[in-house]
């Protein structure tokens, strides 16, 4: 076997996400042996700025990098090596990206959302980053789609931080508007939890009043408030999987650089929902519904006259309840929270889809497998591929720019 390419990775470590794209790149690394990782540049070397002597130095054919700007894309450029940038912040990128899908992101979240009952919806981004932009477009189209009227959206983007006190002000008085029960969508965890708090200082309840979901699913963010914090879990690992197959392309067609390669834009599917506390609003504000829905999570293959009978209401009059309060009745319900738990099941354990299909209450995996079909037009063995349970590997959307 050849002597594999020595190559050199330079990501942020501060962040889960781009540890675990470190991860994925790393594990292609070890799986096909084409690629060796140098030992990481340090503060110090990478600040220095003579990036193409660091190159030099350590005898390096190509990079997998995370530039968030015009000014650090363009030090790489200038490298007489082939890099791939595994960040989606540029508008109009110059290097090779591989990404997730941030259109499916955005959409994802409204449909998460929009199954909870709530009338007002919140999207809440960063300004000029081409992720939040894309996440954006892919939460209005679902809404509108869903046949949401604009009256019922709120859009903004962040000027400052999640700690600035006049982007915090700003949260408050957006949630304030909002008709009730209303929801928020975050495209980071971090502002996220500060539009927990604001919530809350515009007399919301959250998770009652006020549903809030986040993007990234970082472990510290996601468990540092009372509340935890429901987001969406980013396919990093296979990010940092796929960046590396793509350098291996690269390094093997010979190119001489960076600026030199056709701009390729790699999107990968494979987003999901990670439900906390934060978006356990039940009921869409109908305490009885709330209680209905409470008791069919807990007791996913129940009937639906079962749970009438444990509400004392008749099924006609809980069905009418449910239309009011959700938009939609008993039975859709219940295939929504089968479908969930089932979603869950096969994205973090192995067991078989019988069990699968028995634990989440469906009368069969046959049933199971044509509900998530019809949900996301995958298999089970699919959407297990996509949440990370198989061997990392495949394509997404891929486009030349």
């Amino acid at each position: 076997m050849k002597k594999p390419w020595r190559v050199q990775l330079v990501v942020e470590r501060e962040l889960e996400y781009f540890r675990d794209v470190a991860l994925g790149a790393r594990r292609r690394a070890f799986e096909a042996g084409r690629l060796e990782f140098a030992d990481r540049w340090l503060p110090h070397e990478l600040a220095k700025g003579d990036l193409a002597a660091l190159v030099r130095r350590d005898g390096v054919r190509g990079l997998v990098v995370a530039v968030h700007d015009a000014a650090g894309e363009a030090r790489f450029c200038g490298l007489e090596v082939p890099v791939v940038n595994v960040s989606n912040s540029l508008l109009a990128p110059r290097l090779p990206v591989v990404t997730q899908d941030d259109r499916e992101v955005g959409r994802l979240a409204a449909e998460h959302l929009r199954a909870l009952g709530a009338r007002g919806f919140l999207f809440w981004g960063t300004r000029g980053g081409r992720y939040s932009e894309e996440r954006r477009a892919g939460f209005v189209e679902a809404l509108a789609a869903a046949g949401l009227g604009r009256e019922a959206l709120l859009v903004d983007a962040s000027r400052g931080g999640d700690e600035d006190a006049r982007e915090y002000r700003r949260m408050v008085k957006a949630l304030a508007r909002l008709p009730r029960p209303a929801a928020a969508f975050a495209v980071l965890d971090s502002l996220a939890l500060a539009l927990m708090r604001a919530g809350r200082e515009a007399g919301l309840r959250v998770p009652e009043e006020l549903a809030v979901l986040g993007a990234g699913d970082d472990d510290f963010f996601v468990e540092f408030e009372r509340t935890p914090l429901s987001s969406l879990r980013l396919p990093a690992r296979r990010i940092g999987y796929e960046a590396a197959v793509l350098l291996e392309t690269l390094i093997a067609r010979g190119a001489a650089r960076g600026r030199a390669v056709a701009p390729v834009f790699v999107a990968l599917p494979g987003a999901r929902v990670v439900a906390r506390r934060s978006t356990e609003m039940t009921g869409g504000g109908d305490p009885l519904v709330a209680r209905a829905v409470a008791w069919m999570r807990e007791r996913p293959a129940a009937r639906v006259a079962e749970v009438a009978r444990a509400c004392g209401v008749a099924r006609s009059g809980l069905q009418r309840r449910f239309l009011a309060a959700l938009g939609h009745g008993l039975l859709e319900e219940r295939r929504r929270l089968r479908l969930a738990r089932a979603e869950a099941l096969l994205s973090s354990t192995d067991a078989k889809l019988s069990s699968v299909a028995a634990e989440a209450g469906y009368p069969s995996a046959q049933r199971l497998a044509a509900d998530l079909r019809a949900a996301h037009g995958c298999t089970p063995g699919e959407w297990r591929r996509r949440a990370g349970r198989a061997a990392l590997g495949g394509g997404g959307k891929i486009a030349a720019g």
